[in-house]
């Protein structure tokens, strides 16, 4: 896709009062409920590593800050599904297999303590190398809300239109792959500097942004919407 398109899409998703930058990024409640969400991943790392996490999604804390992202508005909807239980896959396997679980208690204690993005990504691979069965990249969310700057959200319609505007075939399920997409987000971001270094403006554009797969769709989706700030 053209930089100018680019350029043009990311303006017209700022100035549109009907998006979800307006909406959500810019929304007052959003850095509050980021300290919440944090204060609740303590407590998961705490309750496993006392071993008082137990070995239900239903009422866990894990569940209380999933419901917390999952209400952060259109970016996070569904982000609960991930971590539900599914019986007859018996996944995520951090519920019923204890060596998982602390694993994955680890995963989130180093990413809440490090303060650099090459610790962040070497626990993800740690975690990715732990191959835990139906615990993939939609992890993710959890670590976007102590590191903004370095992780940004994932769901199926953030990959969608990540390859849809760039042009690249980022599969879903993988560590891998969304790391990869995660090293495009940041060239992105870097050479458009309306966007916001919180990767999570980066991730709405995206999301937002799907249907406009080329110039030409763009351009169209341009003349429907009417100038800046109209709504289709």
């Amino acid at each position: 896709m053209a930089d100018q398109a680019i350029t043009t899409l990311i303006q017209r998703w700022r100035e549109d009062p009907g998006a979800t930058y307006q909406g959500w990024f810019l929304w007052r409640e959003r850095l509050k409920n980021f300290r919440s969400i944090r204060r609740g991943l303590q407590q998961i790392v705490k309750e496993i590593e006392e071993g008082t996490f137990g070995s239900l999604y239903k009422g866990s804390s894990l569940e209380t800050v999933v419901k917390s992202i999952a209400e952060q508005r259109q970016i996070f909807k569904g982000a609960d599904h991930a971590f539900l239980w599914k019986p007859k896959l018996r996944i995520p396997d951090i519920y019923e297999n204890r060596e998982n679980q602390v694993a994955f208690g680890r995963f989130l204690s180093t990413c809440a303590c490090c303060n650099s993005e090459a610790q962040v990504i070497a626990a993800i691979h740690r975690l990715d190398e732990q191959r835990i069965k139906g615990l993939g990249p939609a992890a993710a969310n959890l670590l976007y809300f102590l590191h903004p700057t370095v992780i940004p959200p994932f769901n199926t319609a953030i990959v969608k239109g990540y390859n849809e505007l760039t042009g690249a075939k980022v599969a879903l399920g993988s560590w891998n792959e969304y790391l990869a997409m995660r090293d495009g987000i940041l060239r992105v971001n870097t050479e458009h500097k309306a966007l916001s270094n919180d990767l999570g403006a980066i991730g709405d554009c995206y999301l937002t942004s799907a249907p406009a797969v080329t110039p030409r769709h763009l351009a169209t989706m341009m003349q429907q919407r009417g100038p800046p700030g109209s709504r289709i």
